[in-house]
This record gives C-alpha cells, structure tokens and sequence, in this order.
C-alpha cells in the first residue's frame, strides 16, 4: 500500500507539474511575470506555513546556513520564476516544457564543477544526445518564428535551469543538516522577502477583470504547483526511494505536450517532439547513471 500510495503520488505531481505550463502561459495574458511570482509563492508560503504550524517544526537554523538559504531561495524560486515566467510569454509551453528536461544534465554539469564529481563516457555522450534534441525543439520554434524573441525566450529558459542548477547545489549542502518540510518552509519565506519590493516596480493585476479560468490558474498555480506538488514528490521519494520519482519528473514534457494536444488543440512541431523523445530518453538514462553511482560510493 506505500508503494502504490507513492506511485500515486508521483504520477499526480508530474501531471500537475506538466499542466502547469499552460496554466502559466495563460495566466500570463492578465499578469505581469514578476508579480505572478509573488502571488504564486504567497499562495506556497501560506500553504507550507500550515503544514509547519500543525507538525510544529522548529526553523531555527544557524547563522552560517542563513546566506545559503537567502541564495537558494533568491536563485531556485524568485530567479527561477521570473525568467521562466518571461519566457512562456514568448515561447510556446510545450517548447519552455521540452527545455526543462535538460535539467539532469545542468545538474551533472554543476556537480562536476563544483564538487569535483567524475562525469563518465556515458554521460559525455547522454549529453551530446540531449543537446542535440534541444538544438532540434529550437530550430522547429525558430524556423517559424515571427516575432524575433523567440531565441531570447529560449536564453531566458536556459539561464532558469541554471539558477536552478546552483540551488539544486546550494540544498544539496543543507540537505543532510535539515528535513525537507523546514528547507520548503525557509527558502520560500526568503524568496518572498525578495518579491516584496518588485510591487513598488511592477504593475498589480487588475482583479476585478479577472475571469473563472484566471482564478483557477492562479490557485492552481500557487497551491497545487508550488505547495502540494512539493509534498506529493517527498511522499514519493520516501515511498519508493529516489530513482524511480526522478524518472518519472523526465516526463513531465511529455504530459505539456499531449495537454496541448488532446486539450487544447494545440499541434506540436514533429521536430519538436523528436527533439523531446531523444531528451527525455537520455536524461531518464542519466538519471539511472546518477543513481548507480551513488550507491556504489
């Protein structure tokens, strides 16, 4: 029954996740970027306060930890949102979705650099094989692009998964000292000290004009993407161990696409899904590489 229950809870949070790409790309048409941030992660914050409150965890940490988790919550949420945010104003969802995957390989890369972590022919060669499925998702946007941001839409992607590649590292410091509810609880409350002053630069919604589906998006978004999701993951990984959740998290282009299809109507480029089958293949790969590794240390 754990097992099944953390199935569940996998599967609920990359259909969630892959769906929140087109909950973003439509919120977007009535909000300002930054300010989606802000309203997403005050949604999270009360949602995780909540669950502080009744487990009664301590978030005392030290002094030294505190710099790591202004960074990690500067860098993995408020940079991260925004820039991934701008970017769905530009590109389609599926694409920014597509681009994601990649997120695997930053993380190899970023350990290698920072921690020193040998990279191995395999991985070499997983990389190659996943840039060049993003080379093919570009060029399928871009061959068709008519408004001439396209390529700045794809560099705003790309700098997303590397801020979140440096707070993937920055966690993974303080990962070992504390439990995942209180890093959530912590970085979150961070991240939101940082959206504060953006209300006095960016225009606020007009509320009044929002419809049923804005709404919809916005507490889809900030409950169920930036709150709920988190906690399904963790359920998950406590459930069935790491490898098999972080398979399934490769999917979530997968989800974007065939929501865009089957939903939406929206048609998806064949080099585009090309481009995404051979990404998400070699970062399942990877991920199955990782895992293998650890264990053996």
């Amino acid at each position: 029954m754990k097992k099944a229950l953390g199935l569940v809870s996998i599967i609920l949070a990359v259909i969630f996740w892959g769906i929140s790409f087109i909950s973003t790309a439509q919120i977007l048409h009535v909000i300002d970027p930054v300010i989606l941030g802000f309203f997403r992660y005050i949604l999270a914050v009360i949602f995780v306060g909540i669950i502080v409150l009744v487990k009664r965890v301590d978030l005392r940490i030290t002094k030294a930890d505190l710099i790591i988790f202004f960074l990690a919550g500067f860098l993995g949420i408020f940079l991260y949102s925004v820039l991934e945010n701008t970017a769905l104003t530009i590109i389609p969802s599926s694409s920014a979705a597509i681009i994601t995957a990649i997120t695997p390989m930053m993380v190899v890369l970023g350990n290698f650099l920072t921690f020193r972590e040998k990279i191995s022919g395999r991985e070499i060669f997983l990389i190659a094989l996943s840039i060049v499925g993003v080379v093919l998702v570009m060029y399928a946007d871009l061959a068709v692009a008519t408004s001439g941001n396209e390529l700045i839409g794809y560099l705003l992607m790309l700098t997303s998964i590397v801020s979140w590649t440096v707070y993937s590292l920055l966690t993974k410091k303080i990962g070992k000292k504390y439990n995942g509810i209180k890093i959530t609880a912590i970085q979150s409350f961070m991240a939101l000290l940082v959206f504060i002053p953006t209300l006095f630069f960016f225009p606020l919604p007009d509320f009044t004009a929002f419809v049923v589906n804005d709404w919809v998006n916005l507490l889809f978004l900030g409950i169920v993407c930036s709150g709920l999701c988190y906690f399904l993951y963790i359920h998950s990984v406590n459930a069935l161990g790491v490898t098999l959740p972080n398979l399934f998290l490769n999917f979530i282009p997968i989800i974007t696409i065939l929501t865009n299809l089957i939903v939406f109507k929206v048609a998806v480029n064949w080099l585009q899904i090309i481009g995404a089958v051979i990404i998400t293949i070699s970062m399942c790969v990877m991920t199955i590489i990782n895992f293998k590794n650890q264990t053996d240390k």
